[in-house]
């Protein structure tokens, strides 16, 4: 029986933090969309429509809804709560017992030089009563800094950073956005959208995304994260479902140790 079933499975804890996070998605997906249908241009008309202007007028000036920040934060808890019961779960019960609130799972941008103590110590206070050695070099393996370059789109350091913020400084912030699809024979458009949304698209290939957006794309309202690792306005649906992939896979590792 799977981990993620089975109610007497170690992480069966895990495994209900995770269905619920899962269910407050749709949740939320389900009242962006209930939002956008009450209010005006569920669609953006076509660039041709004289109503198209007045369209995009409204929705950039559209307000969201600050329950969708708390909604998106609450979510991101969920995720970052499963990965602290890993750690607590193959901690030893003396070390519970010693620092139950050092016990957490470790993400660090930069790995720890040896010659800083404090920095060791940061790390290895939320590891201590790990004895599994497996257990740990897996741990170090998942580190951020392991990523490289791309670092900042490591899904455990976006979770990590916005449960951080959440807690200590504000609500995840969500702006209006649109989703952009594409007719299924335009593959290569749909890939340069993504491009773009990421940042990633070489400024001489804007010109003819902008004539594909206007002759051929479907345009829906939606709503974005103002930033998402590296991304900018990236949906919240999209990378919150990506952020619950990547936890439940990690679990899954982890869950053949237990």
């Amino acid at each position: 029986m799977s981990w993620t079933t089975d109610q007497d499975h170690p992480f069966a804890g895990i495994a209900e933090k995770l269905k619920r996070a899962d269910q407050n998605i749709v949740n939320l997906h389900t009242e962006i969309a209930a939002f956008y249908k009450s209010g005006n241009y569920p669609l953006v008309p076509h660039p041709n429509d004289e109503t198209w202007q007045e369209a995009v007028d409204y929705h950039r000036s559209n307000r969201i809804p600050l329950r969708f920040s708390v909604l998106a934060g609450e979510i991101v808890h969920h995720l970052r709560s499963s990965l602290d019961h890993i750690t607590w779960h193959f901690s030893d019960n003396a070390y519970r017992i010693e620092d139950p609130n050092g016990i957490e799972f470790p993400v660090f941008e930069v790995k720890p030089d040896p010659s800083d103590k404090n920095a060791v110590k940061r790390y290895n206070r939320k590891i201590k009563g790990i004895a599994n050695t497996q257990v740990l070099a897996w741990i170090e393996l998942m580190q951020p800094y392991n990523v490289g370059a791309d670092m900042a789109d490591d899904p455990l350091l976006i979770i990590h950073n916005m449960d951080r913020f959440d807690k200590h400084r504000e609500l995840a912030i969500v702006d209006p956005s649109a989703i952009i699809e594409f007719p299924s024979e335009m593959p290569d458009i749909a890939k340069k959208a993504a491009l773009y949304t990421q940042g990633k698209l070489p400024t001489t290939e804007h010109l003819a995304l902008s004539r594909a957006l206007k002759e051929h794309a479907k345009v829906t309202p939606s709503v974005a994260f103002r930033q998402f690792g590296n991304r900018q306005t990236h949906p919240v649906i999209a990378g919150l479902v990506e952020l619950l992939n990547e936890v439940n896979t990690l679990v899954g590792i982890f869950a053949t140790k237990t």
